[in-house]
């Protein structure tokens, strides 16, 4: 390797030869000060110039993300509840009605994913994640609720290894449908 390869030097470290630009002001940068990012390597002045509006939702609309899923979870929960009580009052047997329980919730991780995507305005904010998780989560408690003190389903559909995998299921599904 001949000296010639190198013919400037970095910004911050006048020493250091280097001929590694920054992928968006073009300032020369070596290794020990490169930042990496999803567009190529940046010096640190423009690495920390923070994320596109497109990544991270407001306050208000994040809480309106929040408040919105509440509500959200509340009505598919009664929903839910109501649909375990009718697999509950048919004469299926506990297996059958048990696992499509499981079904159901599993699958509703779908459209509830769908749901906080859209009312967090298809932003990339990995927050919105954990919205969609508490509100499948809120959506098997409202329905616990419901189905078991009101409509007097036995707890046991609902606290059960089988019910537990649906859940995670529907959990892991809506958390992806909302994957930034």
């Amino acid at each position: 390797m001949t000296n010639d390869t190198f013919d400037s030097t970095c910004l911050r470290h006048p020493d250091t030869a280097s001929n590694l630009g920054c992928s968006r002001c073009g300032d020369l940068i070596c290794p020990q000060c490169m930042v990496q990012s999803p567009v190529g390597a940046r010096c640190p002045d423009c690495a920390n110039i923070g994320q596109a509006p497109i990544f991270r939702s407001t306050p208000t609309e994040f809480a309106s993300t929040i408040v919105l899923s509440l509500v959200a979870a509340i009505g598919f929960g009664v929903a839910y509840a109501v649909v375990v009580w009718v697999l509950w009052v048919l004469p299926l047997g506990f297996m059958i009605g048990n696992v499509a329980a499981s079904f159901i919730i599993a699958l509703s991780g779908a459209p509830v994913g769908d749901f906080v995507r859209r009312v967090g305005k298809n932003k990339l904010d990995a927050r919105l994640r954990i919205v969609a998780a508490v509100t499948m989560l809120l959506i098997w408690m409202v329905g616990f609720t419901v189905g078991s003190e009101m409509l007097g389903v036995w707890n046991g559909v609902f606290l059960n290894i089988v019910a537990y995998i649906g859940l995670g299921v529907g959990i892991y599904v809506a958390m992806n449908r909302v994957r930034p």
